[in-house]
């Protein structure tokens, strides 16, 4: 019972993470809308914490797993084989619930991103920027010649 105890406080720990990391995420949608880059500079920095704290409990969790025999056996298994495991039921639907949430910000995140870069190459590629991406006296006047 100990194992699971601890197990379900590592849990309650990543949920927080990750609700913070979202709503972090949801900070960087507006900031990705606005083209503040020192924002963006700024709410990354601010994210890498909680990331270093999520891979952390993800070893631990990973480590208490073994000390239950459970290596290998995903969360959902450990609490419909375990009756001690019923409790993790609520914080872990509630994890899977805010995993999704940040999944889908992540997305969003990444499609505002990628639309931008189309963007910017389109604007390179349309100025007569070179592969290296440096445009140059020289490299115009050559153009001209």
């Amino acid at each position: 019972m100990l194992v699971i105890n601890k197990l379900s406080g590592l849990l309650d720990e990543q949920l927080k993470i990750c609700k913070k990391l979202l709503e972090l995420e949801n900070q960087k949608t507006e900031i990705l809308l606005k083209g503040d880059f020192k924002a963006l500079d700024d709410i990354v920095t601010r994210q890498q914490p909680y990331i270093m704290s999520s891979a952390n409990c993800e070893k631990r969790r990973e480590k208490l797993l073994d000390e239950m025999g459970a290596s290998g056996l995903t969360l959902r298994q450990i609490i419909e084989s375990n009756p001690q495991a019923k409790q993790l039921e609520s914080v872990f639907s509630q994890l899977n619930d805010v995993a999704a949430q940040l999944k889908k910000a992540c997305e969003k995140n990444k499609a505002i991103l990628d639309s931008k870069l189309k963007v910017i190459n389109y604007i390179l590629s349309t100025t007569g920027a070179s592969d290296d991406g440096m445009i140059t006296y020289s490299n115009i006047r050559q153009g001209q010649d």
